[in-house]
């Protein structure tokens, strides 16, 4: 082969070389927030805010994230908060969840002041009263300034301040015990209006529970 030949090829290989299509751009995109779970998210009164079912992502990584929110759990109301994240390479996103602060179960937990009296206004001595939970029921311990009857409750988990105690029969089915109530706005006090009937006798009480610290946290 001659020299000119061989410049040829070579000057052919490079040229085929610089020809070559550059590699295509890899797109941007912003980086992803994904909210979980529900949405209201329900958090109970006086119980700390945690929302640990956000999660942030990008292909690049992330750079920093933040979480703005109002959330007042001494209060029953709604609430937005707010999440942001910047990726490695610069993009931005945003989301946000509503949260609303309920009474749940563990809101009510602690020791309660009992003012109590049968009904319509015959006033019986007050006690104390220390209620607890049970997997989701709230206990009390004391209704009727009779421990061993261990009423159990059903509370709203929402902005309804409406509660019910569930029927109830003693273990020799003389009484059964039903009601219902409120609680206020801020879990301070709980009103429970109840029958307890013993065979063909009905009487009609009404609690009025009250307390003045919190201790849930």
């Amino acid at each position: 082969m001659t020299n000119y030949l061989k410049y040829l090829l070579i000057f052919s290989l490079f040229l085929a070389m610089g020809c070559k299509n550059p590699e295509p751009e890899v797109p941007e995109f912003p980086p992803i927030i994904t909210v979980s779970g529900q949405n209201p998210l329900k958090t109970g009164i006086y119980m700390d805010f945690v929302d640990d079912s956000v999660k942030f992502s990008d292909r690049f990584g992330i750079d920093r994230f933040e979480m703005t929110d109002n959330v007042d759990t001494s209060l029953l109301g709604y609430y937005k908060v707010f999440y942001f994240t910047q990726s490695l390479s610069g993009m931005t996103a945003e989301a946000q969840r509503d949260v609303w602060t309920v009474v749940k179960p563990e809101s009510m937990k602690g020791e309660w002041d009992v003012a109590w009296k049968i009904l319509p206004s015959e006033d019986l001595p007050s006690f104390i009263d220390s209620l607890s939970v049970v997997g989701k029921k709230l206990i009390i311990n004391n209704l009727n300034n009779v421990p061993e009857l261990n009423i159990e409750l059903s509370l709203a988990a929402n902005l309804q301040d409406s509660v019910y105690i569930f029927e109830q029969y003693s273990s020799d089915s003389l009484y059964y015990i039903f009601g219902s109530g409120t609680i206020d706005e801020r879990a301070m006090s709980m009103i429970l209006n109840y029958s307890i009937v013993e065979e063909s006798d009905t009487t009609r009480y009404q609690a009025t529970y009250s307390r003045e610290t919190i201790s849930t946290k």
